[in-house]
């Protein structure tokens, strides 16, 4: 596995606890709802930018994407 692609599951893991402590959720229930959602495409999407950004702001950005998508947190 690369540096990149490593650098990328660990930061998922992270945000997908740290998106499940926000909203009340387990992580697994955090997870099933980004990837209805699109979340986790954003977050793949955008990688390069969003990791750089406060995990509350990246929340915040994805949970409007999830929105989008039909989620309701």
């Amino acid at each position: 596995m690369s540096q990149k692609h490593y650098n990328k599951l660990n930061y998922l893991m992270v945000f997908v606890k740290m998106f499940a402590d926000k909203f009340g959720l387990t992580e697994r229930q955090a997870f099933n709802y980004l990837d209805v959602h699109k979340g986790f495409h954003f977050v793949n999407k955008h990688y390069d930018v969003i990791h750089t950004m406060d995990f509350s702001y990246a929340i915040q950005d994805v949970q409007e994407v999830c929105r989008a998508y039909g989620g309701q947190l």
